[in-house]
């Protein structure tokens, strides 16, 4: 897995869960009453979370083919030498 990669996306949603939610208490916050906030609020997290988990889950899976890839890459070397050893 590429915790680089996963990192990067989970802190990247994160700022933009609270740059969104910053911006909409500055715009939105005074205009709502207090529970059409927290619902909206609730809403906005809610969504950037979910694909949030989303891209980290593809993150996860295209570094679980790429890895199963390699694998595959070395196994058929590994095939291939054992053959030419058995052959000398």
């Amino acid at each position: 897995m590429n915790n680089t990669a996963v990192n990067l996306v989970a802190k990247r949603g994160n700022r933009c869960s609270a740059t969104i939610l910053t911006f909409l208490e500055d715009q939105a916050k005074p205009r709502l009453d207090p529970g059409e906030w927290e619902r909206m609020r609730q809403v906005i997290l809610d969504n950037v979370n979910d694909f949030k988990d989303l891209a980290i889950d593809i993150v996860r899976s295209e570094t679980d083919i790429i890895n199963d890839r390699w694998l595959e890459q070395i196994t058929a070397i590994h095939d291939e030498l054992r053959k030419l050893r058995r052959a000398s």
